[in-house]
């Protein structure tokens, strides 16, 4: 479930009307901001038998789905990049994902990348790199026809280091 800080403005604006009445009108403004960091395992921790990716938590599907993408509001409200073409294929996996976090790294705003293999079973299969500014929750994802679904990585929070 997203956390969302709520930064809520009241404004109040005063007018005159004909009979010389101050009229008073206020408005409630919000702007929701999503996750941009989370906690967990990262997910050298979750898939010891890949390749190092410490700066990320995998996501996936709270269903067991192999086909899956992530909404596609979610991901036009939140893209920043993508998708980046790799030329990796799924048997490759999770090395498509390793690299990725390069490319999420290099943007300063990416926090949480998504990996699709497209074009299955063809010489054109790839891997799809897609960089998003909030972290993905599980619930993002959806059902879908024709790729493999790599998962999602979110940032993990920076841990402060201990008081010396």
């Amino acid at each position: 479930m997203y956390l969302f800080w709520a930064a809520v403005a009241f404004v109040a604006a005063t007018t005159s009307s004909s009979s010389g009445t101050t009229l008073v009108r206020a408005s409630v403004s919000s702007e929701v901001q999503p996750r941009t960091c989370t906690t967990g395992p990262s997910a050298s921790e979750q898939r010891p038998d890949g390749f190092p990716i410490n700066d990320f938590t995998y996501i996936k599907p709270a269903e067991d789905w192999v086909s899956y993408a992530v909404k596609p509001d979610w991901y036009a409200d939140q893209f920043v990049s993508g998708p980046h073409y790799m030329s990796y294929n799924h048997e490759s996996d999770p090395f498509g994902a390793f690299k990725c976090q390069f490319t999420c790294n290099s943007a300063a705003d990416c926090n949480s990348f998504f990996v699709w293999y497209a074009e299955i079973g063809t010489t054109e299969e790839h891997l799809n790199c897609v960089l998003f500014d909030a972290v993905i929750d599980a619930s993002a994802f959806v059902l879908s026809n024709g790729t493999i679904g790599g998962g999602g990585y979110d940032r993990l929070c920076k841990k402060k280091p201990a008081p010396s």
